[in-house]
C-alpha cells in the first residue's frame, strides 16, 4: 500500500489478506470483481438519490444528495459575473465511529 493514499488495488489486497476471505478461498481476481462492483453500484445508487433520501452504512457514514440552489458567481479572472444554474450535489457524512477515532 503506498504511504499517502489508498487506491483500489491496495483496497482488493487487504481484503484479500482479511481472515474471513481467506476462509473462504476468494480469489484476487474475485475479491477484484466484488470491490469494484460495489463501488459502482454504491455510485449508481447516490446518482439515483432524492432530496429527502440517503445511504446509511452503519459503522462508515452515510451517503446522500444536497440540491444546491441557482447563483449568481464571480469569475475571479476577468471580475464578470456567471450564472450558476441550480445542481444536485453528493455528501458524505462520516459516521460516529470513525468520528470518534479521533478521540483515541
Amino acid at each position: 500500500m503506498s504511504k499517502s493514499k489508498l487506491t483500489k488495488s491496495d483496497l482488493v489486497d487487504l481484503v484479500c489478506e482479511s481472515g474471513e476471505v481467506l476462509e473462504l478461498n476468494v480469489s484476487k481476481n474475485q475479491a477484484s470483481i466484488i470491490v469494484s462492483k460495489f463501488i459502482e453500484t454504491l455510485r449508481q445508487e447516490i446518482e439515483k438519490l432524492g432530496d429527502s433520501e440517503r445511504i446509511e452504512l452503519r459503522g462508515f457514514g452515510t451517503f446522500g444528495v444536497r440540491q444546491r440552489k441557482a447563483r449568481i458567481a464571480r469569475n475571479p479572472k476577468t471580475n464578470e459575473n456567471v450564472n450558476v444554474p441550480a445542481r444536485k450535489s453528493p455528501y458524505f457524512k462520516v459516521g460516529r465511529h470513525l468520528r470518534s477515532m479521533d478521540k483515541k
